[in-house]
């Protein structure tokens, strides 16, 4: 688990010195994979028992295992780098290597589950990619309904049920009308799950499940610049091999 996961999953316990600890180190995770706890707590400018309180609020029993999150984490959440066409076809490998390390026993059990899934992206990107899903799982008899905006969302919500699941695919999640989509079916019943890039984000946090995926920026003639994002495909693609094999091991 990457320390982003952490913070959105113990958003609600952070006070606003946490978040400043949490900003800093994000900001330079480099430098503080070798800083002793007492060194970014005055870089932070806090005392060593606040930066402790942090970790623990994060459920890690001590800073050294702060550090051994950041070191172990495959590449940064959000790079950039100059055109290299080799080290893009790298990252491609470390995408997939970072993907097959998730757990999906869990999300799967919800897709399994799910009588209907609504799903819905925020650009036209991630309408493609919910396109792909509800693909994929049509094919495995799942029922899936895409959703355009915010006002067929409201449209429809009335339907939702405890036994159903809404999907939200963000690049950023920030994206306005998908946090007003999530904000409108907070009192439902219905089962919610993101899928974002890799950083702590406002969607991530307003789902009880979550997805992620790294991206890498990449600069090229004249400032022109490629956020590579397939690998939101590839986390269906594996998602959906996971979930045939949950299909057997549950039938068996």
């Amino acid at each position: 688990m990457k320390i982003y996961e952490l913070i959105n999953n113990n958003y609600d316990k952070l006070t606003q010195n946490d978040h400043e600890i949490f900003n800093y180190i994000s900001n330079n995770q480099e430098q503080c994979k070798d800083m002793t706890c007492e060194q970014v707590a005055n870089k932070c400018h806090v005392s060593r028992t606040t930066l402790l309180r942090f970790c623990r609020k994060l459920n890690l029993n001590s800073f050294a295992e702060l550090k051994y999150l950041l070191k172990s984490s495959a590449y940064n959440v959000y790079e950039d780098s100059s055109l290299d066409i080799e080290e893009a076809c790298q990252t491609y490998h470390k995408t997939i290597d970072e993907i097959k390390g998730h757990e999906y026993k869990n999300i799967c059990s919800l897709i399994y589950n799910a009588e209907t899934i609504y799903i819905y992206g925020t650009g036209n990107a991630q309408k493609a990619e919910a396109e792909e899903f509800k693909r994929i799982f049509l094919s495995a008899g799942k029922c899936v309904v895409d959703l355009f905006d915010l006002g067929e969302v409201q449209l429809i919500q009335k339907k939702f049920t405890g036994k159903d699941l809404f999907v939200i695919i963000s690049l950023s999640g920030e994206t306005i009308e998908g946090i007003e989509i999530l904000k409108s079916i907070e009192n439902r019943k219905i089962n919610t799950m993101s899928i974002t890039r890799f950083q702590n984000n406002t969607i991530a946090r307003m789902c009880k499940d979550n997805l992620y995926v790294s991206t890498k920026m990449l600069h090229g003639f004249k400032n022109l610049s490629y956020e590579m994002t397939a690998a939101f495909y590839v986390l269906l693609d594996i998602l959906f091999v996971y979930y045939l094999e949950y299909i057997r091991e549950v039938k068996v």
